[in-house]
């Protein structure tokens, strides 16, 4: 492709200008009145984390765009398309909210150098520093992106997700939408009257999520076609070990991360009651956007997250996070298989006997290896758990010394 090829048609160009500048101007003027009447509010102030909550919605909603657009083939080769502009829009107004409400807490105002601004960044309130490098790495990788795409084209398939430049941009996006939550990890206060006060956290910990699903579809049951591991039915694919294999490696990584974010946010608050659904209700949701508006995954979200509500209540409230983490790929993988028995095994035999075993559905593996699916991902979550709530050392028992009785 030619080398200003990226910039796009015209047309490209002034959708991305309306979209982008027409979004960002009303924001920062009306921005602008509120603070002059009234300041914005600062980090540990009230409204701070609902401005966080709706800048940080705006962004997610712009990268899901994206990703729809990606996977329908509304894009080309160009970079400054509409579902961009949204994007970028969205990250733009919420990384400058933060930058401005850290800029007004230093003790001075930093010096417009670089050295000024290295110091500014390297003393930011404690629980912001993540944020502000994930920051820089997302406005780094997107200029990265840009001279990426108008060197090497437009990605496809499984390039989209291993491009450095798209990598940059979702590390450095997992660490921006996680700053309510880097933050209110080192707030005592935080997170303590009741869902309110925690949907921001969710938020943070739903938004990093979505990059991480972005990343591992090709290996999440949830996401996969049947056809990519079943062994039995119509249009079954690989020979029964490699539909295993597929299979039982995408049992376990959404599990796992699912099992790895939300022990991460229990081992600092206690869940209130609706947290739980409405962390899974956002995983549907960003899971119906990235896979062609497919309804069932709000279903999946909403019915996952009542049974994970219920795990909560005995189990993460309770302070027992390892029989959490065995239970919840039992509440995960079994929804799935439910709905695949439902949707996928009507009219088709249940059970297939051939070279002496049985074949059951709904993916047409063997009995042991359906059940060993599950439990096998239940012992990586379980040690997981494991690992990040390992038992209390005991302390050394004090030693008397026999001659001097001390």
């Amino acid at each position: 492709m030619a080398f200003l090829d990226f910039f796009g048609t015209p047309e490209e160009l002034r959708w991305f200008a309306i979209i982008f500048f027409g979004s960002l101007i009303p924001a920062t003027g009306i921005s602008g009145i509120l603070h002059r009447r009234n300041p914005l509010p600062l980090p540990g102030q009230r409204g701070y984390d609902f401005v966080v909550l709706g800048l940080g919605l705006w962004c997610m909603t712009g990268l899901l765009i994206d990703v729809w657009a990606h996977t329908n083939g509304e894009v080309d080769d160009s970079f400054f398309t509409k579902w961009h502009a949204v994007w970028y829009s969205g990250a733009t107004a919420y990384s400058a909210f933060i930058l401005f409400a850290l800029w007004r807490l230093a003790e001075a105002p930093p010096k417009i150098t670089p050295s000024g601004l290295w110091e500014f960044v390297t003393n930011v309130p404690k629980g912001y520093g993540a944020s502000v490098a994930g920051i820089a790495i997302f406005g780094f990788s997107g200029f990265a992106d840009m001279l990426w795409h108008s060197f090497f084209g437009i990605e496809g398939g499984l390039d989209i997700l291993l491009s450095p430049s798209h990598l940059g941009l979702l590390i450095g996006l997992i660490l921006t939408v996680m700053a309510p939550v880097f933050s209110g990890w080192q707030d005592p206060l935080s997170g303590k009257d009741g869902l309110t006060s925690q949907l921001v956290l969710i938020f943070g910990l739903s938004a990093a999520w979505v990059p991480i699903l972005l990343i591992t579809g090709q290996w999440d049951i949830f996401q996969l076609e049947i056809a990519d591991y079943c062994y039995l039915g119509n249009n079954c694919g690989p020979g029964y070990e490699d539909s295993l294999a597929i299979g039982v490696v995408a049992s376990m990584v959404p599990t796992t991360i699912a099992t790895g974010l939300i022990l991460t946010f229990a081992r600092r608050w206690t869940p209130a009651p609706g947290a739980m659904l409405v962390l899974f209700l956002f995983w549907g949701m960003s899971n119906y956007a990235m896979e062609n508006l497919d309804a069932s995954y709000i279903y999946y979200g909403f019915i996952i997250g009542i049974l994970v509500e219920i795990l909560s209540h005995f189990f993460l409230r309770k302070h027992r996070p390892i029989v959490f983490a065995i239970t919840l790929p039992i509440v995960m993988l079994g929804t799935k298989m439910l709905a695949a028995i439902a949707t996928v095994s009507q009219g088709s035999q249940w059970a297939i006997t051939a070279h002496g075993e049985v074949f059951i559905q709904p993916y047409g593996w063997t009995i042991h290896a359906t059940s060993g699916s599950i439990i096998i991902s239940c012992v990586m979550c379980a040690l997981l758990a494991a690992a990040m709530h390992p038992p209390v050392v005991p302390d050394a028992p004090n030693m008397v010394d026999e001659d001097t009785g001390e």
